[in-house]
């Protein structure tokens, strides 16, 4: 073969791996396929496109960095898009016999419109499972506060549950959420957009006791939790990655429709163990905070009630009056240094025992001594 031929032929090659993969999944509802190496791992052929997602070419597509598209490695990457009005389902005026609302995504009224463009796993078996992947949101996009914007869920094989866990950006962060827990229950805030981040979950699926989290993003530990994983017994859990848009009818009532959402995903890998991961990185052992974010959960864990916060006001202002005075200082000023001076104080959990007139004779006294080493 000549030079000119063989650089032709390699050239083909080159062009048709590349371009191979450009195509769209969002129809692939019937039958389980395979991603391609470039792109997952662990998973087997076990995929395929959610029922609900409505089919559209660019919904979820398997995208080139030849072509511009972001890539964490090799040559491909997992692209999801979904736009104002893109709800699945059937709009032919039949209601949903599990839930008793309309049949399709924009009609719902009780669990809210929504809008999705999701891949989704076969069922997991109960115990511990490894998983991770690489997730990259592009600059630009709408905050969807206050609906929501589940970028990632463990959904249940049980319909009358909701997910068992997801990752939500509806206020431009990635969050972890664990619903079986609580919706209080969360992880660490991580910002991600314009960038790679890698995720890592480990959970052991369990109904009780036994089951645990501990979630990362780029090594550091963001989530560890133990109790149950999964709502009951004969509930198993399977992932669904992708754009799910929900409570639309929030922002339709400000008259928005949040925009175009676009999320990027690449290096999918499912493992029965660390080791079969094959990370490049290590992963902390803690969840580790900064002095902010300490303060931050102090504040939502010291939280009162309105009754409660004007009594403490009103025992504090005798304090902050008598400080201002003896140092001659703007009571304003006071007022604020006195509220930081108390904020470790465990005001929710011993509030009657705080505003007893001894211990506040006691904080009194604590305040005037502090207020002389600073005024």
């Amino acid at each position: 073969m000549s030079k000119i031929k063989t650089y032709i032929f390699i050239s083909l090659i080159h062009f048709f791996s590349s371009y191979a993969y450009a195509k769209s999944l969002s129809n692939e509802k019937e039958d389980y396929f395979c991603l391609p190496k470039d792109i997952s791992n662990g998973f087997g052929c076990n995929w395929k496109s959610s029922s609900r997602t409505l089919g559209e070419e660019h919904q979820i597509k398997i995208v080139s960095k030849d072509d511009g598209h972001p890539v964490k490695d090799g040559n491909l990457s997992l692209r999801f898009e979904v736009r104002p009005g893109e709800c699945g389902g059937k709009f032919d005026g039949s209601i949903d016999e599990a839930t008793g609302e309309a049949n399709n995504d924009c009609d719902r009224v009780e669990s809210g419109a929504s809008e999705r463009a999701e891949l989704k796993t076969k069922p997991f078996k109960r115990g511990e499972s490894w998983y991770s992947w690489s997730i990259y949101i592009p600059e630009g996009q709408e905050i969807f506060n206050p609906g929501s914007l589940k970028i990632g869920q463990f959904h249940s094989t049980i319909q009358k549950y909701i997910q068992q866990s997801h990752w939500e950006h509806n206020d431009g962060k990635y969050t972890f959420v664990n619903p079986v827990c609580g919706f209080e229950c969360k992880g660490k805030s991580i910002n991600i957009i314009g960038k790679w981040t890698d995720i890592v979950i480990n959970v052991n699926w369990s109904e009780n006791d036994k089951g645990f989290y501990n979630v990362w993003a780029d090594g550091k530990m963001i989530y560890d939790y133990e109790g149950p994983t999964l709502y009951e017994k004969k509930n198993k859990a399977y992932l669904k990655l992708g754009i799910y848009r929900g409570f639309l009818n929030k922002l339709w009532n400000e008259n928005r429709d949040g925009g175009i959402s676009v999320v990027y995903f690449d290096d999918i890998k499912y493992a029965k163990n660390l080791k079969k991961l094959n990370l490049n990185y290590e992963l902390d052992k803690e969840v580790k905070y900064t002095d902010e974010e300490l303060r931050e959960i102090n504040k939502a864990n010291n939280k009162l009630s309105d009754e409660q916060e004007k009594v403490k006001k009103y025992y504090l202002s005798f304090i902050v009056k008598k400080i201002a005075k003896k140092f001659n200082e703007d009571e304003i000023k006071i007022e604020n240094w006195v509220y930081l001076k108390t904020d470790h104080l465990p005001w929710k959990e011993d509030f009657y025992k705080i505003t007893s007139r001894k211990e506040l004779s006691k904080l009194e006294k604590f305040l005037i001594e502090e207020a002389n080493k600073e005024f």
